[in-house]
């Protein structure tokens, strides 16, 4: 894996993510007593900044909330204001009310910064061809599979996924793809038949687990304690004390 980047605004609790929409259209991050940081943290920029800087400067210790701006069509003068953000936002404002109960003409989202793009996993070459290292430590390609955008280790991200990169991801990686693919196969070539009991093996497995009696807890009580041990552990900033702590 390259990278992991952190989108700054996920609605608290919720997991929904808050377009950064909102702060095109005016809206600004506050803490709980009102102020705007990101412009002590990105003073040119300030809320408009990229994904990591906000993500960074989100982790403010009195807590962060997402506050339709002036400017922001939320902020037309009622009765025109919940009309204006219905039609400018209007899934951001119905998920904020679901699942926050706030009226985002009138109140702040509450948000913090969550996991967004895994960057990488499969290493690939710039054909977009699937590598892997022999006993020996010498790179082969695997004949047939292929691997572009978030599943790729393509190594173009660095420490940050630029929205320009994701383009990248397909009119570069996506068309080597499909290039490479061109090359190597041609128009009537026979495909191997499957065998009768394909896939019957992968079926067992998730039986396996759907149908399991042992004691292990259920999926959703492991799922919301390995969302609280990233949160609290694995967060924007890493140290090896805190990720050590959080070993569990």
């Amino acid at each position: 894996m390259e990278f992991v980047q952190f989108h700054p605004t996920e609605m608290y609790g919720a997991g929904c993510l808050i377009t950064e929409g909102c702060r095109g259209e005016g809206g600004y991050l506050v803490n709980n007593e009102g102020e705007r940081f990101m412009e002590r943290y990105a003073p040119v920029a300030k809320d408009l900044a990229s994904r990591d800087v906000v993500s960074r400067s989100d982790r403010d210790p009195r807590g962060s909330r997402l506050r339709t701006g002036e400017g922001s069509p939320f902020h037309a003068a009622p009765p025109s204001a919940p009309r204006a953000a219905a039609r400018c936002l209007p899934g951001i404002s119905e998920t904020a009310m679901i699942f926050a109960g706030v009226d985002v003409t009138r109140e702040p989202i509450p948000v913090l910064p969550t996991v967004h793009y895994n960057m990488g996993g499969v290493p690939t070459n710039y054909k977009g061809q699937v590598i892997t290292i022999d006993a020996e430590g010498k790179g082969h390609v695997i004949p047939g599979l292929y691997s572009a955008g978030e599943t790729a280790s393509a190594s173009v991200h660095g420490a940050n996924r630029l929205g320009a990169n994701s383009l990248l991801d397909l009119v570069i990686f996506g068309r080597a793809c499909a290039k490479t693919i061109a090359e190597e196969n041609k128009p009537g070539e026979s495909i191997p038949e499957l065998s009768a009991n394909a896939g019957e093996a992968s079926v067992a497995n998730l039986d396996a687990l759907r149908f399991a009696a042992g004691d292990i807890p259920p999926t959703a009580e492991i799922r919301i304690k390995m969302q609280k041990t990233m949160q609290n552990h694995a967060a924007v900033f890493r140290t090896g004390p805190v990720m050590r702590e959080g070993n569990i």
